[in-house]
């Protein structure tokens, strides 16, 4: 993996646990430190995993630390390190890519992260132990270590690639691991790039050996954390691995690209193409302001006037003139009280369905795929432009047709760029990545960026406090 050439450029959480017989439930208040573990009550196998029902309780709350508030209200502020989309109210540092170590919403996204980690882990040691536990079969058992395991992969490589430095694997700017539940304060230092892989790939590989082979909505299973391991792969320039498990996922039938995108949203995290999106049923889904309240950006505006007739004939209330993609989501007119971006398109009724964000489909295979083929060839790719054109076909446009292979993989950026914007912010780390790969001058697109160190977050002022062993990133003041 090619270390950062361009330019010249945890923790422990604040963990607040409570063991339900239905749901474990957390404060989303923090106290003095980040790091300060005060559980109301201690999990422990005694005391929890008495029987089957309560196991499966513990479950459904890692399932649960998914629709945490931070997560989606941060995660939609990041979007705004882009350009694709622009302040409102909050958000200008990280616009101006100058990110304030103490914005609270930074400091509860670094918060519940681990939070999901910590739950995560205290069930991990459970099934791992030697402990019977009544009503729960062995194969069940090792199922919920496999879906534990992948939730703190996931966890942990959306911390590494938000606060570490995830494009270099000779880096020791990674995150802090949690591979145990915490029971104390704790100086715990940070982990190397190459050490945090190495987790994050040893608990998706057990997952995709061991969890569910299918599931229902909402659930982690192991064809889910090939996918996972997909991404993964691909951030490693591992370009053979990303590719092989990218297209495994593209013709296993378990998932199927929709044929309208349209259909994509209108489903949710019910769609046929979702490998995985938390379950949002109002009031105590996932806060719309999640699904990305900010208005979008002159570079999105830009880029989806680009894809279609002229450069600048876009029309923000009909639509006419952007992407397909774009006029349904953002266009004035498509708009309806209530809803900010049309990829959620549910209004707020109690009892129903809300806007779960996408953490993976299979659209973002296709384009993994797509990717991963146009870096292994010389020339344009023929596999790769296929998968480019399939996404293209289904949002209604005519097909690409890059004469080069630098204009392929550039395709393929503005591709995923049109594809997912608003969703789970891959646009923005394909900009980093693309930009470490010396692909592109991200000071181009965004002129606020002039140095590496605001490729990546600050830890937040209280995270630092609350961990001595804790240092900051490059760039960033205590």
């Amino acid at each position: 993996m090619k270390k950062v050439k361009y330019f010249n450029k945890t923790i422990p959480a604040i963990i607040l646990i409570v063991a339900g017989s239905l749901f474990l439930s957390y404060s989303c208040d923090l106290v003095d430190s980040i790091e300060d573990i005060k559980p109301f009550y201690q999990l422990t196998e005694e005391a929890t995993f008495t029987d089957n029902i309560k196991t499966e309780s513990v479950l459904n709350g890692v399932y649960t630390a998914w629709k945490a508030q931070y997560i989606h209200l941060f995660t939609a502020e990041t979007m705004l390190l882009s350009g694709n989309y622009e302040p409102k109210g909050t958000g200008a540092d990280l616009f101006e890519n100058n990110v304030d170590v103490d914005n609270s919403y930074l400091s509860g996204y670094y918060k519940d992260y681990y939070s999901l980690i910590q739950r995560a882990n205290y069930l991990i040691k459970a099934m791992q132990s030697d402990a019977s536990i009544p009503g729960l079969s062995t194969t069940r058992r090792i199922e919920i270590e496999a879906e534990a395991l992948m939730h703190r992969a996931m966890a942990h490589f959306f911390l590494l690639r938000s606060f570490g430095q995830f494009y270099d694997t000779d880096s020791n700017l990674g995150i802090v691991l949690q591979s145990e539940p915490l029971s104390g304060n704790n100086d715990n230092p940070r982990a190397t790039v190459q050490a945090c892989y190495d987790l994050i790939l040893a608990d998706l590989d057990y997952a995709m050996a061991n969890a569910p082979s299918t599931a229902t909505a909402g659930r982690l299973t192991r064809h889910a954390a090939k996918a996972m391991k997909a991404k993964v792969l691909l951030y490693l320039e591992d370009w053979i691995g990303a590719a092989d498990l990218a297209l495994e996922i593209i013709n296993s039938e378990v998932y199927e690209l929709e044929t309208d995108f349209l259909d994509l949203y209108a489903g949710g995290y019910n769609s046929g193409e979702v490998i995985f999106a938390p379950i949002s049923i109002y009031p105590l889904g996932i806060s719309p302001a999640g699904s990305s309240s900010y208005p979008p950006g002159e570079l999105l505006k830009q880029v989806t006037d680009k894809s279609v007739g002229e450069p600048s004939d876009g029309d923000m209330v009909s639509g006419e003139g952007f992407d397909p993609r774009f006029s349904y989501a953002h266009s004035s007119a498509s708009l309806i009280p209530g809803v900010y971006n049309n990829k959620y398109p549910f209004p707020f009724r109690m009892n129903q369905q809300g806007g779960s964000p996408f953490i993976l489909r299979l659209g973002e295979m296709y384009l993994i795929y797509a990717e991963a083929k146009a870096r292994l060839a010389t020339v344009v790719d023929t596999e790769a432009l296929a998968k480019l054109n399939a996404i293209r076909l289904r949002a209604g446009l005519l097909n690409a047709e890059p004469a080069t292979k630098a204009e392929l993989l550039e395709a393929i950026r503005i591709e995923k760029q049109l594809e997912l914007f608003g969703e789970f912010n891959e646009p923005w780390f394909d900009m980093v990545r693309y930009h470490i790969l010396g692909d592109i001058n991200i000071s181009e697109i965004k002129s606020t960026i002039t140095t590496n160190d605001q490729l990546i977050l600050p830890f937040p002022t209280r995270a630092l406090s609350g961990n001595g062993g804790l240092v900051q990133n490059p760039g960033y003041t205590l």
